[in-house]
Protein backbone atom coordinates (compact mmCIF):
# COMPACT_ATOMS: atom_id res chain seq x y z
CA UNK A 1 0.00 0.00 0.00
CA UNK A 2 1.16 3.51 -0.84
CA UNK A 3 2.46 5.09 2.37
CA UNK A 4 2.51 8.64 1.01
CA UNK A 5 0.11 10.83 3.00
CA UNK A 6 -1.12 14.10 1.59
CA UNK A 7 -2.47 16.57 4.12
CA UNK A 8 -5.07 19.19 3.26
CA UNK A 9 -3.46 22.66 3.01
CA UNK A 10 -4.21 24.91 5.97
CA UNK A 11 -5.98 27.53 3.84
CA UNK A 12 -8.66 25.00 2.90
CA UNK A 13 -8.87 23.57 6.41
CA UNK A 14 -9.49 27.09 7.71
CA UNK A 15 -12.09 27.64 5.00
CA UNK A 16 -13.97 24.50 6.02
CA UNK A 17 -14.23 25.80 9.56
CA UNK A 18 -17.00 28.15 8.50
CA UNK A 19 -19.33 25.13 8.33
CA UNK A 20 -18.88 24.45 12.04
CA UNK A 21 -16.86 22.32 14.44
CA UNK A 22 -17.71 19.27 16.54
CA UNK A 23 -17.59 19.18 20.37
CA UNK A 24 -13.89 18.28 20.16
CA UNK A 25 -12.90 21.39 18.22
CA UNK A 26 -12.51 19.57 14.89
CA UNK A 27 -14.07 20.71 11.62
CA UNK A 28 -17.38 19.12 10.69
CA UNK A 29 -16.03 18.73 7.17
CA UNK A 30 -12.52 17.77 6.13
CA UNK A 31 -10.65 16.62 3.03
CA UNK A 32 -8.78 13.31 3.06
CA UNK A 33 -6.43 12.10 0.35
CA UNK A 34 -6.92 8.54 -0.91
CA UNK A 35 -5.77 5.81 1.48
CA UNK A 36 -5.38 8.14 4.46
CA UNK A 37 -8.62 7.48 6.35
CA UNK A 38 -9.13 4.11 8.02
CA UNK A 39 -11.63 2.20 10.11
CA UNK A 40 -11.03 -0.78 12.39
CA UNK A 41 -12.99 -3.76 11.06
CA UNK A 42 -13.34 -7.38 12.01
CA UNK A 43 -13.45 -10.05 9.35
CA UNK A 44 -11.95 -13.25 7.96
CA UNK A 45 -9.40 -13.10 5.15
CA UNK A 46 -6.51 -15.00 3.62
CA UNK A 47 -2.96 -13.75 3.83
CA UNK A 48 -0.39 -13.80 1.05
CA UNK A 49 0.42 -17.43 1.84
CA UNK A 50 -3.20 -18.58 1.57
CA UNK A 51 -3.67 -19.02 5.31
CA UNK A 52 -7.05 -18.07 6.71
CA UNK A 53 -6.84 -15.26 9.23
CA UNK A 54 -9.44 -13.87 11.58
CA UNK A 55 -9.25 -10.67 13.56
CA UNK A 56 -9.45 -6.90 13.50
CA UNK A 57 -7.44 -4.77 11.09
CA UNK A 58 -7.52 -1.26 9.67
CA UNK A 59 -9.33 -0.93 6.36
CA UNK A 60 -9.34 2.09 4.06
CA UNK A 61 -12.53 4.08 4.55
CA UNK A 62 -12.29 6.71 1.81
CA UNK A 63 -11.66 5.91 -1.84
CA UNK A 64 -8.25 4.44 -2.49
CA UNK A 65 -7.73 6.44 -5.69
CA UNK A 66 -5.26 9.29 -5.78
CA UNK A 67 -7.71 12.13 -5.23
CA UNK A 68 -9.38 14.04 -2.42
CA UNK A 69 -12.52 12.86 -0.66
CA UNK A 70 -14.78 15.18 1.28
CA UNK A 71 -15.50 13.70 4.74
CA UNK A 72 -18.19 14.69 7.25
CA UNK A 73 -18.14 14.09 10.98
CA UNK A 74 -21.15 12.22 12.39
CA UNK A 75 -21.93 12.25 16.14
CA UNK A 76 -22.14 9.02 18.11
CA UNK A 77 -25.94 9.36 18.22
CA UNK A 78 -26.00 8.93 14.43
CA UNK A 79 -25.03 5.26 14.93
CA UNK A 80 -27.71 4.58 17.55
CA UNK A 81 -27.16 3.26 21.03
CA UNK A 82 -24.07 1.12 21.80
CA UNK A 83 -26.34 -1.88 22.42
CA UNK A 84 -28.07 -1.54 19.03
CA UNK A 85 -24.73 -0.86 17.31
CA UNK A 86 -23.09 -4.03 18.60
CA UNK A 87 -26.23 -6.05 17.89
CA UNK A 88 -26.38 -4.88 14.27
CA UNK A 89 -22.66 -5.23 13.52
CA UNK A 90 -22.08 -8.68 15.01
CA UNK A 91 -21.01 -11.27 12.43
CA UNK A 92 -21.83 -14.83 13.58
CA UNK A 93 -19.48 -16.35 10.97
CA UNK A 94 -16.31 -14.56 12.02
CA UNK A 95 -17.64 -13.97 15.56
CA UNK A 96 -16.38 -10.40 15.32
CA UNK A 97 -17.97 -6.96 15.13
CA UNK A 98 -17.80 -5.95 11.46
CA UNK A 99 -17.18 -2.25 12.09
CA UNK A 100 -15.26 -2.62 15.31
CA UNK A 101 -15.82 -0.61 18.45
CA UNK A 102 -18.70 1.79 18.92
CA UNK A 103 -17.69 5.31 17.77
CA UNK A 104 -17.93 6.96 21.20
CA UNK A 105 -16.59 10.29 19.81
CA UNK A 106 -18.32 10.09 16.47
CA UNK A 107 -16.72 9.23 13.17
CA UNK A 108 -15.84 10.84 9.84
CA UNK A 109 -17.70 9.34 6.90
CA UNK A 110 -16.93 9.84 3.19
CA UNK A 111 -19.35 12.16 1.40
CA UNK A 112 -18.02 12.94 -2.08
CA UNK A 113 -14.84 12.05 -4.01
CA UNK A 114 -13.36 15.02 -5.87
CA UNK A 115 -12.53 13.31 -9.14
CA UNK A 116 -13.72 13.06 -12.73
CA UNK A 117 -13.84 10.18 -15.19
CA UNK A 118 -12.47 10.90 -18.65
CA UNK A 119 -12.67 8.59 -21.66
CA UNK A 120 -9.76 8.91 -24.08
CA UNK A 121 -9.16 6.55 -26.98
CA UNK A 122 -11.46 3.99 -25.45
CA UNK A 123 -9.67 4.07 -22.09
CA UNK A 124 -11.06 5.31 -18.78
CA UNK A 125 -8.91 7.80 -16.89
CA UNK A 126 -9.64 9.10 -13.41
CA UNK A 127 -8.20 12.50 -12.56
CA UNK A 128 -8.44 14.32 -9.25
CA UNK A 129 -9.98 17.75 -8.99
CA UNK A 130 -7.70 20.31 -7.33
CA UNK A 131 -9.02 21.87 -4.15
CA UNK A 132 -10.42 25.35 -4.52
CA UNK A 133 -12.39 27.83 -2.44
CA UNK A 134 -15.05 27.82 -5.16
CA UNK A 135 -15.72 24.10 -4.66
CA UNK A 136 -15.93 24.55 -0.91
CA UNK A 137 -18.26 27.56 -1.08
CA UNK A 138 -20.61 26.08 -3.66
CA UNK A 139 -20.70 22.31 -3.27
CA UNK A 140 -20.96 21.96 0.50
CA UNK A 141 -23.98 24.32 0.85
CA UNK A 142 -25.73 22.38 -1.92
CA UNK A 143 -25.14 19.10 -0.12
CA UNK A 144 -26.31 20.62 3.15
CA UNK A 145 -29.52 21.83 1.50
CA UNK A 146 -30.10 18.39 -0.03
CA UNK A 147 -29.63 16.62 3.30
CA UNK A 148 -32.25 18.89 4.88
CA UNK A 149 -34.85 17.53 2.48
CA UNK A 150 -37.10 14.72 3.59
CA UNK A 151 -36.60 11.24 2.15
CA UNK A 152 -39.61 11.74 -0.11
CA UNK A 153 -38.30 15.10 -1.34
CA UNK A 154 -34.87 13.59 -1.99
CA UNK A 155 -36.43 10.81 -4.03
CA UNK A 156 -38.50 13.31 -6.02
CA UNK A 157 -35.40 15.41 -6.70
CA UNK A 158 -33.51 12.32 -7.86
CA UNK A 159 -36.31 11.27 -10.22
CA UNK A 160 -36.55 14.77 -11.70
CA UNK A 161 -32.80 14.86 -12.28
CA UNK A 162 -32.84 11.45 -13.97
CA UNK A 163 -35.76 12.50 -16.17
CA UNK A 164 -33.94 15.71 -17.12
CA UNK A 165 -30.84 13.74 -18.10
CA UNK A 166 -32.92 11.21 -20.04
CA UNK A 167 -34.67 13.92 -22.01
CA UNK A 168 -31.35 15.56 -22.77
CA UNK A 169 -29.96 12.28 -24.12
CA UNK A 170 -33.08 11.65 -26.21
CA UNK A 171 -32.93 15.14 -27.71
CA UNK A 172 -29.24 14.72 -28.57
CA UNK A 173 -29.87 11.36 -30.26
CA UNK A 174 -32.85 12.75 -32.19
CA UNK A 175 -30.77 15.70 -33.32
CA UNK A 176 -27.99 13.46 -34.63
CA UNK A 177 -30.49 11.21 -36.39
CA UNK A 178 -32.15 14.14 -38.13
CA UNK A 179 -28.81 15.49 -39.28
CA UNK A 180 -27.93 12.07 -40.73
CA UNK A 181 -31.22 11.55 -42.59
CA UNK A 182 -30.94 11.69 -46.40
CA UNK A 183 -33.15 14.25 -48.11
CA UNK A 184 -35.03 11.64 -50.17
CA UNK A 185 -36.65 9.92 -47.16
CA UNK A 186 -40.33 10.79 -46.84
CA UNK A 187 -40.10 13.86 -49.13
CA UNK A 188 -42.21 16.93 -48.54
CA UNK A 189 -41.95 19.53 -51.31
CA UNK A 190 -41.13 23.16 -50.58
CA UNK A 191 -40.57 25.78 -53.23
CA UNK A 192 -36.90 26.69 -53.65
CA UNK A 193 -35.99 24.43 -50.69
CA UNK A 194 -35.77 20.96 -52.23
CA UNK A 195 -37.23 18.12 -50.17
CA UNK A 196 -37.29 17.64 -46.43
CA UNK A 197 -38.72 14.91 -44.24
CA UNK A 198 -41.88 15.45 -42.21
CA UNK A 199 -39.82 14.69 -39.08
CA UNK A 200 -37.45 17.53 -39.82
CA UNK A 201 -40.39 19.79 -40.64
CA UNK A 202 -41.94 19.12 -37.23
CA UNK A 203 -38.65 19.91 -35.52
CA UNK A 204 -38.27 23.16 -37.43
CA UNK A 205 -41.86 24.11 -36.68
CA UNK A 206 -41.23 23.59 -32.94
CA UNK A 207 -38.10 25.72 -33.15
CA UNK A 208 -39.99 28.44 -34.99
CA UNK A 209 -42.74 28.49 -32.36
CA UNK A 210 -40.18 28.78 -29.60
CA UNK A 211 -38.44 31.61 -31.44
CA UNK A 212 -41.76 33.41 -31.93
CA UNK A 213 -42.45 33.27 -28.20
CA UNK A 214 -39.02 34.67 -27.41
CA UNK A 215 -39.27 37.47 -29.97
CA UNK A 216 -42.78 38.65 -29.19
CA UNK A 217 -43.36 42.34 -29.95
CA UNK A 218 -40.03 42.67 -31.65
CA UNK A 219 -37.96 41.83 -28.55
CA UNK A 220 -34.87 39.73 -29.08
CA UNK A 221 -33.59 36.99 -26.73
CA UNK A 222 -30.30 37.38 -24.90
CA UNK A 223 -28.51 34.03 -24.72
CA UNK A 224 -26.10 33.69 -21.79
CA UNK A 225 -22.60 32.34 -22.41
CA UNK A 226 -19.83 30.49 -20.60
CA UNK A 227 -20.80 28.86 -17.31
CA UNK A 228 -24.41 30.01 -17.80
CA UNK A 229 -24.92 28.24 -21.10
CA UNK A 230 -27.59 26.02 -19.62
CA UNK A 231 -29.81 28.92 -18.53
CA UNK A 232 -32.98 29.72 -20.40
CA UNK A 233 -32.82 32.70 -22.84
CA UNK A 234 -33.89 36.05 -21.39
CA UNK A 235 -35.76 38.67 -23.40
CA UNK A 236 -34.20 42.14 -23.37
CA UNK A 237 -36.75 44.94 -22.91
Amino acid sequence: MDKIIRHCPKEFTDRLRRFGVNPYGENIFKFAWGRTSFIRMGNVWRDRYGNERRGYRDRCKNNEGQYWTLMRWKPASFYGTPKAYYLNTWDPVSRLYITGEYPWKGRYEPVQPFMERIYENGNLKIEHLPLSHYLIDRIIPLMEAYQRLSKREQEAARILEEERERRKEVDEVAERMMEALPSYMGPVSYSLQGCRTSLIDKKMEAIQKQWNRLTVRGKRPNFSRGMQIGNAPRVIH
